[in-house]
C-alpha cells in the first residue's frame, strides 16, 4: 500500500542552461511511496530524470533495495527485502534522490 512521502530540498546545483541537479531526502514509509515535488517547495517545475536514488537510512534485510521512477512532479519510490520481497519495515528509513530538472 503506498503513501505519499514529504521530500525535503537538501541541495540544488547550477548547470549551463535551464536544468539544475535537485538533492531531495525523504523518509519511506510503504513499499511504494510517493514524493510530489514542486516549483513552490523544491523549485522544480519539470523532472527531466533521475540521477540516483540511495538508502541513507534503516538499511537493513527487510530494506535492502530501492526503484525509483517518475510521471509529471510525482516521484515514486519501490523498497525491497534482500530476498525481493516487498518491504514491511520501516524504521528509521530515509532516501536521497538526485533529480534532473528544469526550474521556470
Amino acid at each position: 500500500m503506498g503513501t505519499s512521502a514529504t521530500g525535503t530540498l537538501a541541495k540544488r546545483t547550477e548547470l549551463g542552461g535551464d536544468y539544475k541537479l535537485y538533492v531531495i531526502t525523504a523518509p519511506v514509509a510503504a513499499t511504494s511511496d510517493t514524493i510530489t515535488l514542486s516549483q513552490a517547495t523544491h523549485g522544480i517545475s519539470e523532472i527531466a530524470g533521475i540521477v540516483d536514488c540511495s538508502i541513507t537510512g534503516g538499511m537493513d534485510a527487510d530494506f535492502t533495495y530501492i526503484q525509483a521512477s517518475f510521471s509529471g512532479l510525482v516521484v515514486t519510490v519501490l523498497t525491497l527485502q534482500a530476498d525481493g520481497a516487498a518491504s514491511d519495515e520501516y524504521t528509521g528509513t530515509t532516501i536521497t534522490l538526485t533529480v534532473l530538472g528544469k526550474s521556470e
